[in-house]
């Protein structure tokens, strides 16, 4: 299976029914979007900012964007990575290959070059392979090198699976009611430390993340 899963052709057999499935689920269902003016806000600096969401909302973030500004996204050159990244090209939406490692991130040359560039990031800081709900450390490295601002994000649905997976990956049904709660902007504050920092984001995305569960209901 693992031998197949690698085949250039099956990746994107995949990632063309995933962007299928997803178009089917965003199509049928209601779509709520909550604190928009925060992102609206942003883009009019016309700088660069990262967008964060944990590993286990993935499979509707592409319909969280409804901006016009280009969105890339940092997806892991592993297997399953390539086949997100087949997915969400059907969106347009293009893919800086790396992660989000413990002590760094792969492919900084390449984040700091979209950062200078005044590029629309996304992120998940707890991907590719956990622990789950955790920011590496590395994410927060770059914020104190670039002072990038951070705009947690969060989307959830009413009907809705946690599946067994070590990031508890949440897959959703058609026929739904989704809900996307953007947070408030996160900074690299300098008189923290990096693990006060990396609290203060964590706790951010976690409450968005629980807001658009309890609104989703």
């Amino acid at each position: 299976m693992k031998r197949i899963l690698k085949h250039k052709y099956f990746q994107l057999f995949l990632g063309w029914l995933i962007s299928f499935y997803i178009k089917l689920c965003f199509q049928t269902s209601i779509w709520v979007t909550k604190n928009s003016e925060i992102v609206e806000k942003c883009i009019k600096t016309n700088k660069s900012f990262i967008v964060c969401f944990w590993h286990n909302r993935l499979l509707m973030t592409v319909f969280c964007w409804k901006w016009s500004q280009e969105f890339k996204m940092l997806i892991s050159g592993h297997t399953d990575g390539k086949i997100i990244s087949n997915a969400i090209s059907h969106f347009g939406i293009q893919t800086i290959t790396g992660s989000a490692r413990k002590n760094n991130v792969s492919s900084l040359k390449e984040i700091l070059k979209q950062i200078d560039n005044n590029s629309i990031i996304g992120i998940t800081p707890d991907g590719p392979k956990g622990p789950n709900e955790e920011v590496k450390e590395g994410l927060i490295s770059i914020l104190k090198k670039t002072n990038v601002s951070v705009l947690p994000l969060s989307y959830s649905a009413k009907f809705k699976f946690t599946l067994n997976t070590w990031d508890r990956f949440i897959f959703v049904t058609p026929l739904n009611k989704f809900v996307t709660v953007w947070g408030n902007p996160f900074k690299f504050d300098k008189n923290k430390t990096l693990a006060e920092n990396k609290l203060i984001l964590e706790q951010e995305i976690k409450r968005v993340t629980m807001l658009s569960d309890n609104l989703s209901k």
